[in-house]
């Protein structure tokens, strides 16, 4: 009776402390992502501030698999009409899967080429648009490489638009998180990437049913669209747009065990914390009187590092308090737009030479993943 007794009070005793550490854990949403991310790299950030929430190795060149027919779409809406037909070549027909089936001498609606390669990552749809958009797969690499550039994707490197593994085929999660945020800017692109499934009528009347590979779209709060990918050196790759309450989050995982669990908890991490660290990429600088003084020893002219831009005072004033605690001297300028909008410009200085700046930039970018942009400009002094 005892024995039993004492058992039962075991198991009870167990079975309490599991549920103590498991509410715990789930309830913290400040538990580091490196405890859960199996990716190899991944990436997080804020899509209209460009703050950055979490990387892990962020820069490491990887092969993307599908998540390349993102580019593909891009560069084939740069070149064509999607009411343009195209020809379908032999050498589309031998790809590997996976495939919509498409036959030599067929002429296919581009259109409906961009949802086959989004939603069922068919390799010879991809192959199709980059020959009859291009006139060669090499040809389409170079415009791919090209665009890459252009949406601030650097360490990347097209070969094919399908992104099967080939040698020198690669990219990193921030490029891809770029060249993603570059697509869903794309109004035709973003309502094929918001598409469950559908189907599409090829040459002859064939039906074919396309599903979108985004096991996310749907079922996770948010979610506005992505691209999977997985070949046997890529393993799982996902990049991806999630909204919630007026945020947008891009997310892009590389060299997953599982890419949808990673992206899920990466983006609920991302929407249960405060970014601290804020930027701006490609800032559009217009011209304006500084509006807010700031004392830098009454030196009036110099270089200074513009970090971020918001449309709210408040979140410009927490990252220049941020900045002034790491030990940067920051400052919030004002400017009004044309249509009456208002911004608030985080800037960092003033330095009395290019070369102070340019190191400063280096130890921003270090310490706070922050790309900044240096002008040189008067301050007025307090």
């Amino acid at each position: 009776m005892v024995k039993t007794l004492f058992k039962k009070y075991v198991i009870i005793g167990i079975w309490v402390l599991f549920l103590l550490l498991f509410s715990q854990s789930e309830s913290n949403p400040q538990t580091s992502p490196d405890d859960f991310i199996t990716a190899r790299a991944a990436f997080l950030m804020d899509a209209d501030t460009g703050a950055i929430l979490y990387e892990k190795n962020p820069d490491l060149p990887l092969p993307p698999a599908s998540t390349t027919k993102v580019m593909t779409a891009i560069v084939a809406l740069d070149k064509k009409s999607p009411d343009a037909f195209l020809m379908v070549n032999k050498d589309a027909t031998l790809v590997p899967r996976s495939k919509i089936g498409v036959r030599p001498g067929e002429r296919w609606q581009m259109e409906d080429l961009i949802f086959s390669i989004l939603l069922n990552s068919a390799n010879d749809a991809s192959l199709v648009l980059a020959e009859g958009t291009a006139g060669s797969v090499e040809e389409f690499a170079r415009l791919m490489n090209r665009k890459a550039k252009e949406a601030g994707a650097y360490n990347t490197h097209f070969v094919n638009p399908h992104g099967l593994d080939q040698k020198d085929h690669y990219t990193t999660v921030r490029d891809m998180a770029l060249i993603f945020k570059y697509a869903i800017s794309n109004p035709i692109l973003r309502e094929v990437l918001k598409t469950k499934s559908m189907s599409i009528r090829g040459p002859g009347s064939r039906l074919i049913h396309l599903r979108n590979h985004n096991r996310l779209l749907g079922n996770f709060e948010g979610m506005i669209g992505g691209k999977t990918g997985y070949t046997s050196q890529a393993r799982r790759c996902f990049v991806g747009e999630d909204s919630r309450d007026g945020k947008n989050l891009l997310v892009c995982v590389f060299g997953s065990q599982d890419h949808f669990r990673d992206a899920a908890r990466l983006l609920d991490y991302g929407f249960n914390r405060d970014a601290v660290e804020e930027r701006s990429d490609n800032l559009r600088v217009q011209k304006h009187e500084n509006e807010l003084p700031y004392n830098f020893k009454n030196k009036k002219r110099g270089y200074v590092l513009q970090v971020a831009t918001f449309s709210k005072k408040r979140r410009a004033s927490d990252l220049r308090q941020t900045l002034l605690e790491k030990g940067f001297p920051s400052f919030v300028e004002y400017a009004s737009l044309e249509n009456g909008a208002a911004r608030h410009r985080v800037k960092v200085g003033l330095y009395p030479n290019l070369k102070i700046a340019k190191r400063t930039k280096e130890r921003l970018k270090k310490r706070f993943g922050i790309h900044s942009l240096i002008l040189h400009q008067s301050v007025r002094p307090s």
